[in-house]
C-alpha cells in the first residue's frame, strides 16, 4: 500500500467532521458540568452516526482550488532526431541514448503529476524545429544531449543555459553528475551560452536548457550512462519538480 505524501488535515472533508466532533464533545462536557441536557442522550448516537458523515460529504463538495493547482507544463526533448544521429561511438548513437533518457525523465515527471510535452514517444525523436515549438507556454524546457571529443579522456557534465537559468542549470548538472560519478564542467555545471563554442542555440534562445549528459566518446561515462541512466533521470526529474513547485 502506497500512502499519499501529504497531510490529510488540509481537506475540508476531514476538517469539518473533526470540528463537528469537537463541538459535540464540548456540548456533552457543558451538559455534564451544568447537569442539564441540551441534547437528549437518545439523540447522541444519531448525531454522531449521521451528522459527522454528512459534514464529511459537504467537505468533499466544497471546492478548494488552492489544493488542486497542477504544476506547470514541462517540455522535455531529446537532442538530434531520427534522421540525425548526433555523435556516434561505434554503433552507439547519441540520439538513441538521449531518447531513452527523455523517456525516463518524462516517466518520473508524469508519475509525480506534472504535465509534460515531448518531441515524441518511444523511439520517435522529432527534429529541433519541432522541439523548439513546444517550449511556448512551458514553465521549464529541458533538452538532453551528449558531448563528444577527439580525446577519449574528455569528461564531465554541463548544462548550457542563459544567465537567468544559471541556478537551475547547476542543479540539473549536479543531479546527473552525482549519479554518474562525473565531474562538473564550467561554473559548477553551468555553461553560459555566450561562452559556449556552439554559439547561439535555437532551443536556448527560445527559453530552454540543454543538458550534456557526459561524453559518448569516453568509455567510462558511456558505461555509467548505460548502467545508471534511470537513476540519473529520476534525479533530474526531482530537480524539475522542485523547480515547478517553487514557481507556485
Amino acid at each position: 500500500m502506497k500512502l499519499i505524501q501529504e497531510s490529510a488535515f488540509q481537506y475540508l472533508s476531514v476538517k469539518l467532521p473533526l470540528l463537528g466532533a469537537f463541538l459535540m464533545l464540548a456540548v456533552l462536557v457543558i451538559q455534564w458540568a451544568l447537569d442539564f441536557n441540551f441534547i437528549p442522550e437518545q439523540y447522541a448516537p444519531f448525531i454522531i452516526g449521521t451528522v459527522l458523515p454528512a459534514l464529511s460529504w459537504v467537505g468533499r463538495k466544497i471546492a478548494q482550488p488552492n489544493l488542486h493547482q497542477p504544476l506547470g507544463f514541462a517540455t522535455i526533448t531529446a537532442g538530434h532526431s531520427n534522421t540525425d544521429p548526433g555523435a556516434v561511438n561505434g554503433k552507439i548513437k547519441e540520439a538513441d541514448l538521449v531518447v531513452n533518457f527523455r523517456n525516463a525523465v518524462t516517466h518520473y515527471l508524469r508519475e509525480a503529476g506534472l504535465q509534460v510535452k515531448t518531441d515524441g514517444t518511444g523511439t520517435k525523436n522529432d527534429p529541433l524545429s519541432a522541439a523548439v515549438k513546444l517550449i511556448q507556454g512551458s514553465s521549464v524546457a529541458v533538452e538532453f544531449h551528449m558531448n563528444a571529443a577527439a580525446s577519449k579522456q574528455a569528461n564531465g557534465i554541463e548544462t548550457i543555459a542563459l544567465p537567468k537559468d544559471k541556478i537551475l542549470a547547476q542543479k540539473l548538472s549536479k543531479a546527473v553528475a552525482d549519479v554518474f560519478g562525473s565531474r562538473l564542467r564550467g561554473d559548477k555545471g553551468w555553461i553560459d551560452q555566450s561562452q559556449s563554442a556552439r554559439g547561439k542555440l535555437g532551443f536556448i534562445n527560445a527559453g530552454g536548457l540543454i543538458v550534456e549528459l557526459g561524453f559518448i566518446s569516453n568509455a567510462t561515462e558511456l558505461a555509467a550512462f548505460h548502467s545508471k541512466y534511470w537513476s540519473a533521470a529520476k534525479a533530474v526529474a526531482q530537480v524539475i519538480i522542485e523547480h515547478e513547485k517553487a514557481l507556485k
